[in-house]
């Protein structure tokens, strides 16, 4: 797992809204109900970031109570705002059982920017061979040319036969 750099790309997006924000609508408005903490979570890159390209993509699974199967395909897509697929992996990966931890690296296709990749999600989808629920949680590790990089993280989701593909928005 990496160290994270507290200074990163999201630290500066969200100085950079906040001070639009407090500059040009005054600290009365700032902190109308209006305004949320999602907005900065969701605001552009700071100008030195702006065009670095996603250049490392893998995701760790933990699993919970709930095991995947052996013969469960999973596909996993990294989707830029235009649902385009910057980076995947597919496979069977074998079982993953409770309480275990998997890492899985994607194959990263060329000229996906930081840029493109706000609004973009991520997309997991499974195919069981019968039953199959699986209870888990990931962290999206996305690394880009400037040498900055952007987790998405999530504790607990299920997918099953019944529920197999999961759209989760990327965190930046």
């Amino acid at each position: 797992m990496r160290t994270r750099n507290t200074t990163g790309r999201a630290v500066a997006s969200a100085a950079a809204v906040l001070a639009v924000v407090l500059g040009s609508a005054g600290m009365a408005n700032a902190a109308s109900p209006t305004v949320s903490s999602h907005s900065a979570s969701t605001a552009h890159a700071s100008p030195a970031a702006t065009g670095a390209t996603l250049t490392e993509a893998s995701i760790t699974f933990f699993t919970l109570d709930d095991n995947k199967d052996h013969d469960t395909l999973l596909t996993v897509q990294v989707l830029d705002r235009s649902s385009r697929v910057a980076a995947s992996a597919t496979g069977f990966f074998g079982e993953f059982k409770d309480g275990s931890t998997h890492a899985v690296p994607l194959k990263l296709r060329p000229g996906f920017t930081w840029d493109s990749l706000q609004g973009g999600h991520l997309r997991l989808n499974i195919q069981p061979h019968g039953d199959d629920t699986w209870k888990f949680g990931y962290e999206l590790d996305l690394s880009f040319s400037d040498n900055d990089f952007a987790p998405t993280v999530e504790s607990r989701l299920s997918l099953s036969e019944d529920n197999k593909t999961l759209l989760d928005a990327l965190q930046f």
